[in-house]
């Protein structure tokens, strides 16, 4: 090979990589330490971000239906008014729609925290009364309880001491509590400030993004890097508003059913059933289990039977609502909602089932294009060579 000026450059470049993949390999077990302080220092940004684009589903809608008398009626000032007053009904909904929840959540979580304080004296009760029955029933097992030699000062000493190491630990844990929430309220007025920017302004960062694309990349490479930018924003947001409405209905559904069938706490359950309907899989399981502990305080037949009602609905959830709504939003079919589902759960957890289905809704779009795009028409029109009936059919006579 020839030692010119393009090929040393090569082989520096071949050189600089070896070197780097080789010192990345060796401190591998830094990776996740270095990517962890990398998000505690951009991670206020990213949240804004995340809170901007998610906060856009519902602008557009503000922006697009709600003024939309206004859009066509004035043409002058109102352009560069409606951005800011977008931005402000949009948090006001937002902060209204949460406000209401809270209204009917609070009260709710009152009473269930009440009647639970209320029976935990009739819960005592029964274990006294299962206690003293069974001392009756087997008076041997107690009369050997009583020989037992047990020494209550040493347990006395020794519960006292773990009790000072707790205080210890407490004050402690409130310490870095106190840390953490300061730094978290900072976080959160942050990302706030953050997210309001970037869709003031979200035209005009996309237009610099562009800009920048097709500056330090070929043309070829730009437009593709644009085309898989576009897909992936359509695909979150569609997967963004076709959880948000599923979670609705599935929220609505169980409030409907609940009062149908006369279960206690409909309003809190359904409300967390919604919740819980944004995370999937685990969710339907965590609206399961606290449903049905929430509902047996009052009745442990009525807990049974709130799993069997529970368990038919995310039949109907998970079969006609989940596939329909969020599905033919991001365009997957059910097998492949299942196996990003399934992958994203456990490589990266609840979050990773979350991202994974809009990534593979990508993946899934991209694929599609590239067959359509590699497969000739005539390939599909192939004669079967074993059939030589319809072969000789073909023949001209």
């Amino acid at each position: 090979m020839e030692l010119n000026k393009r090929n040393m450059k090569k082989i520096i470049i071949l050189i600089v990589f070896a070197i780097a993949f080789y010192m990345l390999v060796k401190n591998l077990y830094l990776v996740p330490n270095f990517f962890g302080a990398l998000l505690n220092i951009v991670g206020p940004v990213l949240a804004g971000f995340a809170v901007a684009f998610v906060v856009n589903v519902l602008m557009i809608q503000v922006e697009n239906r709600l003024f939309a008398p206004l859009n066509r009626r004035f043409q002058k000032r109102w352009p560069k008014m409606r951005r800011g007053f977008s931005i402000l009904v949009t948090f006001i909904i937002i902060l209204g729609l949460i406000t209401l929840l809270l209204f009917f959540v609070i009260p709710e979580l009152a009473r269930t925290i009440t009647n639970l304080t209320n029976s935990i004296p009739a819960v005592i009760a029964h274990l006294q009364q299962m206690i003293s029955a069974f001392s009756e029933q087997h008076p041997k097992l107690m009369q050997y309880a009583d020989q037992l030699n047990i020494n209550w000062p040493n347990i006395s000493n020794m519960l006292s001491k773990y009790g000072q190491q707790m205080a210890s630990r407490l004050v402690s844990f409130t310490v870095s509590a106190v840390s953490n929430l300061f730094h978290g309220a900072v976080s959160l007025v942050l990302t706030i400030v953050i997210a309001i920017n970037t869709l003031a302004q979200k035209e005009k960062l996309v237009a610099q993004m562009k800009k920048v694309l097709y500056a330090y990349l070929p043309r070829k490479q730009a437009s593709w890097v644009h085309h898989v930018c576009h897909l992936t924003n359509r695909a979150f947001y569609n997967c963004v508003t076709g959880t948000l409405t599923e979670a609705c209905i599935l929220g609505t559904l169980c409030f409907i059913g609940m009062n149908i069938f006369r279960f206690p706490y409909a309003i809190l359950i359904s409300v967390l059933v919604a919740f819980n309907a944004l995370i999937p899989i685990i969710g339907a399981f965590l609206s399961t289990v606290i449903g049905a502990l929430l509902v047996s305080i009052v009745s442990p037949i009525e807990g049974l039977w709130f799993i069997v009602y529970f368990c038919v609905l995310q039949q109907l959830e998970g079969n006609l609502i989940y596939p329909r709504v969020v599905g033919s939003r991001v365009g997957l079919p059910v097998l492949w909602m299942l196996i990003a589902i399934t992958i994203g759960g456990n490589a990266f957890g609840v979050l990773g089932m979350i991202i994974n289905i809009p990534i593979c809704s990508v993946i899934y779009a991209l694929l599609r294009e590239d067959v359509q795009r590699r497969a000739k028409p005539q390939t599909w029109n192939i004669p079967d060579e074993a059939n030589p009936q319809e072969k000789a059919d073909k023949q001209p006579e």
